[in-house]
């Protein structure tokens, strides 16, 4: 018995895709609010240690959910959905 994958795969890696564009609007509002400004309170140091903090996690989610995406989309061509 197969699931009903078929149907939703790509609704599915159009959602994949929504996840890595908010994770990556996010990651520049946290990235360029966090970083360092003329008297923001953040020296050079902290703001690269926000950009680093940041940008790790939110390659690797960003990454994942491409790839996830893609796999989604290979699926739905090849089963004709």
């Amino acid at each position: 018995m197969e699931l009903t994958m078929k149907k939703y795969a790509r609704l599915a890696a159009l959602g994949a895709l929504g996840v890595a564009a908010g994770v990556f609007s996010l990651f520049l509002l946290i990235a360029i609010g966090g970083g360092h400004a003329p008297g923001s309170g953040v020296d050079a140091t902290h703001g690269t240690l926000v950009w680093i903090g940041t940008a790790v996690p939110a390659a690797a989610i960003i990454a994942a959910h491409l790839v996830y995406a893609v796999q989604l989309l290979r699926y739905a061509k090849e089963n004709g959905a």
